[in-house]
């Protein structure tokens, strides 16, 4: 039975990291084929690299960001991370994020190189699933915010349908916390104990609002380096378009960021070559800033265990 269940769950991840490679490239497939692709390489070819240094830049500064957060959420539930080595493997997730199948492959890493210093794989697992779903949440909130500010800001609606989708994404994480369904119990047990008291409220809104922020400084620094007009579509398209990114089932958001960048962009008035540009601009800057995680293989390894 043992030999069954362990012979079955490879199969069960390879099958599943052949699906999303192919499911990223079909939507590749479908945007380039829907473009004018020598506008969009003009676009990138005549870029500022000035700019996307700068957004590469940014990438290491979200590493030290993440794994602050991270190593908090570990402390707060007893599990021993120095701040050193949540900066190592953070990163090392990060870049494994953006070339490995299924979107959440670094984290896998990241919480199986954690658990080697504790022996057992729930408690590590558990927080790093925390320290995400905060991350989701305060990116929810930035993106309501967005939503709501849009006719404001653009003088027109935001997209069909996207008030609707991010309110119940925010009641669904509000009704997990008061509410959780049976199998999550210990999870938001975990949740409670990180999420406290009002000093860790404040103090991981503020990281996550950084992170987040950054993320969106990124996009305006990809988008001036193509002297593309995005202005407030920072703060308002921005959330929206990197919220489909959420999906664990792409190979470094690969596709599903193109194909939401051009549909959100364009109720700004953004050519699809445009909005295709700008994403896969923001893609290889994010993919370069990465490569430096890869200095975590370099490092003792996942023995330090001293908090």
């Amino acid at each position: 039975m043992w030999r069954g269940q362990a012979t079955k769950r490879p199969l069960t991840k390879g099958l599943r990291a052949l699906i999303s490679v192919a499911f990223t490239a079909a939507l590749l497939v479908v945007v380039v084929r829907a473009v004018d692709m020598d506008r969009v390489v003009s676009l990138v070819g005549n870029a500022k690299w000035g700019w996307l240094a700068i957004a590469m830049a940014l990438v290491p500064l979200q590493v030290c960001l993440g794994a602050l957060r991270w190593h908090r959420v570990a402390t707060d539930l007893n599990l021993s991370l120095t701040r050193r080595r949540a900066v190592n493997e953070y990163g090392l997730s990060i870049l494994l994020n953006q070339v490995l199948p299924g979107g959440i492959a670094g984290d896998a890493v990241r919480v199986w190189r954690h658990k080697r210093g504790h022996g057992e794989l729930g408690a590590p697992l558990r927080a790093a699933v925390v320290e995400r779903a905060i991350g989701h949440v305060a990116h929810l909130v930035v993106t309501l915010l967005g939503v709501l500010l849009w006719p404001y800001v653009h003088g027109n609606e935001a997209p069909a349908g996207s008030l609707f989708l991010v309110a119940c994404m925010c009641l669904f994480f509000v009704w997990m916390w008061w509410f959780p369904v049976r199998g999550f119990r210990s999870l938001m047990n975990d949740a409670h104990v990180v999420l406290h008291s009002a000093r860790q409220w404040l103090f991981h809104s503020v990281v996550s609002v950084l992170l987040v922020g950054s993320f969106l400084v990124s996009f305006w620094c990809c988008a001036q380096a193509l002297q593309l007009p995005l202005g407030l579509g920072a703060v308002t398209a921005v959330p929206l378009l990197m919220l489909i990114m959420i999906i664990p089932f792409s190979v470094g958001g690969w596709g599903l960021r193109e194909i939401s960048a051009t549909v959100v962009l364009a109720t700004l008035g953004w050519t699809p070559e445009s909005a295709l540009a700008l994403s896969a601009a923001y893609g290889v800057a994010n993919l370069l800033g990465a490569a430096p995680g890869a200095l975590a293989f370099l490092s003792d390894g996942p023995k330090e265990v001293v908090a």
